[in-house]
């Protein structure tokens, strides 16, 4: 069966908490979910929550980065209660974003592939794991905006199940989606 890397955009945690609880509900485990967030306080909560040595400035915060997968789970900051729901927890350096609490197989793709080193960014990431180039150019920005990107790969007989989980529950990039 075909898969499809489906992606969904929300304004708050608590939005992308009840997507991803429906998600699992559906039978999509732990590990089936990536989350990618960024706001202007993260690398300060990340490195109060995991007392980490992350610099005050952006420059230095990337030389961290490598440090975010396997940190566990955050309490509390952008993430909330998503912590607890998905797998691999971290912080990377994204170029021409910035530092992002990543979490899920995606992240861990991203950091194993050193993008925090500048291999590719967000797009090239996501392109490679088989999204259209304009599709991750369009999560690419909206993660820019301070958005909370959940991504699931679904068989083709779930994707609409996984369209309409996240449309319920506020998905602000519904035009990227088919027309039902």
């Amino acid at each position: 069966m075909d898969k499809k890397l489906i992606g969904g955009v929300f304004n708050t945690a608590e939005e992308a908490e009840k997507a991803i609880t429906e998600l699992q509900e559906q039978g999509y485990a732990k590990d089936d979910n990536s989350v990618f967030a960024k706001d202007d306080d993260q690398a300060d909560k990340v490195q109060d929550d995991m007392d980490l040595d992350v610099d005050g400035d952006n420059e230095g915060r990337g030389k961290n980065a490598g440090k975010g997968l396997g940190l566990g789970a955050l309490s509390g900051g952008v993430l909330g209660g998503i912590a607890g729901l998905i797998a691999e927890v971290g912080l990377i350096a994204i170029p021409g974003i910035g530092p992002l609490v990543a979490a899920g197989p995606l992240a861990s793709t991203l950091a194993g592939l050193g993008v925090g080193a500048g291999g590719g960014g967000i797009v090239g990431a996501l392109v490679g794991a088989g999204m259209p180039e304009e599709e991750a150019k369009e999560y690419e920005q909206y993660l820019k905006d301070d958005k909370i990107v959940v991504m699931v790969e679904a068989e083709e007989s779930r994707q609409e199940a996984v369209y309409t989980t996240f449309r319920t529950h506020g998905t602000q990039n519904t035009s990227m989606y088919p027309e039902r």
